[in-house]
């Protein structure tokens, strides 16, 4: 039999290997599955997270003016045209009514309380000047009683009284001062006095706060009833 001829060392075939892969492949997917997880990672994070919203400022409430709003508007009003006509002592009373008479508004009170402010500036600019007439010691009287100096307020009307004795406005003044002060006597004579030189003091004192110490007297109630037709 013949004899099986042995394969050459130069003719011997190796047996295909299968190539395992590159460590740079290996790298490369390594770093993109990292890439891809940091990813999932962050967009988890922010979806976790709370988006602020925006809050919107509550509705203003308008306040609906009392029925007798109008009043106090005309009222104010009255006191500011006493004030254009540098008649200041008089607006201070017309501003200080406006007040007492309207608690409801505040907004008419704060605006009369400016004002009442403004007009007694402008009295105690008149009260560094010279006084020459009965109604410059008048204005700086109103002013102080408005602020609550009653003794020098008299000493100012006593001297317009000596420039004016017969002014309505200054006997006036002067009652409702000593009524402020408790001199229920000196309250009524000079209330007398002054509605006898102006008729129309009467209402006006029966509506004026400064008398409440003698609303009770029957002195003062024969003084401001109306007269008899």
């Amino acid at each position: 039999m013949p004899k099986k001829l042995k394969p050459s060392k130069g003719t011997r075939k190796k047996s295909p290997t299968a190539k395992s892969p590159s460590k740079s492949v290996k790298t490369k997917k390594s770093s993109a599955a990292a890439t891809r997880l940091g990813k999932a990672k962050n967009s988890a994070g922010r979806a976790k997270s709370p988006v602020p919203k925006a809050t919107k400022a509550p509705p203003k409430i308008q306040r609906v003016p009392s029925a007798r709003f109008s009043g106090a508007v005309a009222a104010l009003e009255a006191g500011i045209k006493l004030m254009y006509a540098e008649d200041y002592a008089r607006a201070v009373k017309a501003f200080n009514k406006v007040i007492a008479e309207y608690p409801e508004e505040p907004e008419i009170q704060a605006s009369a309380k400016a004002r009442i402010h403004a007009c007694e500036k402008k009295l105690q600019e008149r009260a560094r000047t010279v006084f020459r007439t009965a109604d410059d010691h008048y204005n700086v009287a109103v002013a102080l009683m408005n602020s609550g100096d009653l003794e020098t307020a008299m000493t100012h009307l006593q001297s317009a009284l000596k420039l004016a004795p017969k002014a309505d406005h200054i006997l006036y003044a002067m009652a409702a001062a000593s009524a402020l002060q408790g001199n229920r006597d000196q309250a009524l004579s000079y209330l007398k006095q002054s509605i006898h030189h102006r008729a129309e003091n009467r209402f006006q004192a029966s509506q004026d706060t400064d008398f409440a110490v003698l609303a009770e007297e029957q002195a003062f109630k024969d003084l401001v009833a109306p007269p008899d037709k």
